[in-house]
């Protein structure tokens, strides 16, 4: 299976409401990751609506790690959907575990490369990139890469740097990794042609910019009328067909 790691810019939203989404819609087992550094564990307090995760996630992840104690997937981890198929791996939840957290991340990679490997989607929520080096061993286990970014001049002024630095990480790494953008509200004013021409970078996904729809994953807000019928959705059922 695969690993897809999303990325966002500063003031750029919508890279959580992207990884929910497509934890939820990809067509096998998955496993969501909060590797967010700013400690905001949107998820938990958005989609999960507050649910509480003492003793789970990364924060339990370096925990074990430091004591020698084996660390369990499945156990350290929330259900994301009522059939228990989607889970989730809640991130920190304190800006001090963050770097507390920082000799761990190769060992994370390892952990999520080998849930691949054993048949799960891993979809990992990597926040806004302000700082390379943290991200760089979710990057070399990566299958693919996605910046998400709305398509006004200033958010795609900022989401520039972030495409950079992956480039620049993807030229060092001996892996194939495929890096995309995912575009929210096309056409607000700049169309997938003209970024797809200033960046370099293919467009793998393009979602309506719907705030009402969006909430349902990002804040946990009730599903409008015939949501499941929604544009949003629809465009996250067919980001399936987009081979990493």
């Amino acid at each position: 299976m695969t690993v897809r790691l999303l990325l966002g810019s500063a003031g750029s939203p919508g890279v959580t409401t992207t990884a929910i989404g497509l934890a939820l819609h990809l067509p096998a087992p998955t496993l969501l990751v909060d590797a967010a550094r700013d400690a905001a564990q949107a998820p938990l307090a958005g989609y999960l609506r507050g649910t509480v995760a003492t003793g789970t996630g990364l924060e339990e992840f370096a925990r074990r790690r430091r004591m020698g104690a084996p660390f369990d997937l499945e156990t350290a981890g929330l259900p994301l959907d009522d059939a228990g198929t989607r889970r989730f791996l809640p991130g920190f939840g304190h800006l001090a575990a963050v770097d507390l957290f920082e000799p761990s991340w190769p060992a994370l990679a390892d952990l999520l490369h080998q849930t691949a490997d054993a048949g799960t989607e891993v979809v990992v929520d990597g926040g806004r990139l302000s700082s390379v080096r943290p991200v760089e061993p979710l990057l070399r286990i990566a299958d693919q890469v996605l910046v998400v970014t709305r398509t006004s001049l200033r958010h795609l002024a900022a989401a520039r740097p972030v495409c950079d630095a992956v480039d620049e990480m993807l030229r060092r790494s001996p892996r194939a990794t495929h890096a995309g953008l995912a575009l929210v509200g096309e056409g607000m004013p700049y169309d997938r042609r003209e970024v797809t021409e200033q960046f370099g970078w293919p467009v793998d996904l393009v979602l309506p910019y719907l705030p009402d729809h969006a909430a349902v994953l990002s804040d946990g807000a009730p599903p409008p009328r015939r949501w499941e019928r929604s544009p949003l959705l629809d465009a996250l059922r067919c980001f399936e067909q987009v081979p990493a």
